[in-house]
């Protein structure tokens, strides 16, 4: 579990770097690369123990999944602009929305080939959830806590007055991963709702 301390601003200079060599990489790049996306992605081969969602899908090792990623760089520009409402998901749930309607698009279209769920680890699981995502706990490790430093140093930098909000209400965060199946994606926010056959 994290604290509510917030990072002195220097320090933050690190996460940057961090985060500019994890994504050149790790090849995570935004959904649409037009500058509106709030999504980035990396397809890649799941490769833990074999999970069950709540929708019967099963995700084994060696599938294809979608790891999600938020574009900071939307955050940025928003903050430039001084819209303070860009402070997600709680005022923005519907750029989220729009970017999930679109990967599902994609997908149903064969964009992205087999893929069998979206995967992603967050602090903001409550929002997640509300989107039709299933919330799961994270083993309490090392990389648990330097996942969730990092994470809420990120939040700090681009997500405008959460982590103040945040100490301000006393609210621990706590890092857990959310996935959301193919078929429940395309249910859910699928312009035809077709579920497609994964093989």
């Amino acid at each position: 579990m994290l604290g509510n301390k917030i990072q002195p601003r220097f320090v933050l200079v690190l996460w940057l770097v961090m985060q500019k060599l994890i994504r050149l990489v790790y090849h995570v790049k935004p959904l649409r690369g037009d500058g509106n996306d709030i999504i980035c992605v990396k397809l890649r081969r799941y490769n833990a123990r074999p999970i069950t969602l709540g929708d019967g899908s099963e995700i084994k090792a060696g599938d294809r999944i979608i790891e999600l990623h938020f574009n900071n760089a939307w955050f940025k520009k928003r903050r430039k602009l001084n819209l303070k409402a860009s402070s997600l998901p709680w005022e923005d749930l519907h750029c989220f929305k729009q970017d999930l309607s679109f990967l599902a698009e994609q997908i149903a279209s064969g964009m992205f080939d087999r893929v069998t769920a979206l995967h992603g680890i967050t602090l903001l699981h409550g929002p997640a959830r509300r989107l039709g995502f299933q919330v799961e706990e994270l083993p309490n490790t090392l990389w648990k806590k330097g996942a969730e430093l990092y994470i809420a140093g990120l939040m700090q930098i681009y997500f405008l007055g959460t982590m103040e909000r945040f100490k301000i209400a006393g609210k621990p965060l706590v890092l857990k991963e959310v996935w959301l199946s193919r078929a429940a994606l395309l249910r859910r926010y699928g312009a035809t709702h077709v579920n497609l056959p994964v093989s």
